[in-house]
């Protein structure tokens, strides 16, 4: 079901926007790791507190000011605009010009090119977060050594995060499967990720504004859960489910879709 060919050239056109990405994440949580100070936080905790930041800024640890920043923000946008760049590029964007028409003109399949493209998505997160947590761990080591952190909390939190992802990028995909034109992909495809972002963004700020994170998926990343050790593992596995449900029916749609050839 994999063509070796449609992949190696989808990776040869998304590579340098796979690593420009992978080493802007890698860069800020190094960065976040190597300048982490707990008394430092600690001050800056006690003159937000009781203003909207506070819910934000969480408690003072280092795993906790990551998921408060990093596994909250940083760690989530820049994966996002990853995967509605190159989501939109591997299908949507290949109809919309009439190159998917040349494609499909040779005995592939239509399902062959599809699950290709898809395989190329998943494997491209995939590597881009086990890069970036081992990157992380080796940056904990170096400038937090004689800090006490879980490291199996740690692996969690990336766990997390690329599961989510997973089911951001079942998301875009579909829409770039569904959609003839790349204005119409993008605007579910791009729109609906960014939408969850800012609600759990806003959500977070203050708790009257709780009521958003039932509108967004990315609640389901709890990652005061995975550090509290409280049941996460059913919302991780619901992230999973979105994402293997969405890229399925990404292969249907686009089977049985009219193209315009």
């Amino acid at each position: 079901m994999i063509n070796g060919t449609i992949f190696k050239q989808t990776l040869r056109n998304n590579v340098k926007l796979w690593l420009i990405f992978t080493l802007v994440l890698i860069l800020l949580q190094v960065i976040m790791v190597a300048v982490f100070d707990d008394s430092t936080l600690t001050d800056i905790s006690h003159l937000v507190e009781g203003t909207p930041l506070a819910g934000m800024l969480g408690q003072t640890t280092l795993l906790s000011m990551l998921a408060s920043t990093f596994y909250s923000i940083h760690g989530v946008i820049f994966p996002i605009i990853f995967i509605i760049m190159t989501a939109n590029s591997l299908i949507a964007t290949q109809v919309d010009r009439g190159s998917m028409a040349y494609l499909l003109s040779t005995p592939t399949k239509r399902s062959t090119i599809i699950v290709t493209q898809a395989f190329y998505l998943i494997v491209s997160l995939v590597v881009m977060f086990f890069i970036e947590t081992v990157a992380g761990f080796i940056a904990i080591q170096v400038f937090q050594s004689e800090t006490d952190i879980v490291i199996a909390d740690f692996i969690m939190l990336n766990v997390g995060l690329f599961l989510l992802m997973f089911a951001i990028s079942s998301i875009s995909f579909f829409f770039s499967s569904y959609c003839n034109l790349t204005k119409n992909s993008l605007a579910f495809g791009a729109g609906i990720p960014i939408a969850f972002f800012l609600f759990q963004l806003i959500s977070s700020v203050d708790d009257s504004l709780d009521v958003l994170s039932y509108f967004t998926i990315n609640a389901l990343f709890d990652t005061t859960a995975i550090l509290e050790g409280e049941n996460y593992w059913w919302k991780l596995g619901l992230l999973l489910g979105i994402g293997i449900v969405l890229y399925i029916a990404s292969l249907e749609v686009f089977k049985r879709k009219d193209l315009p050839l």
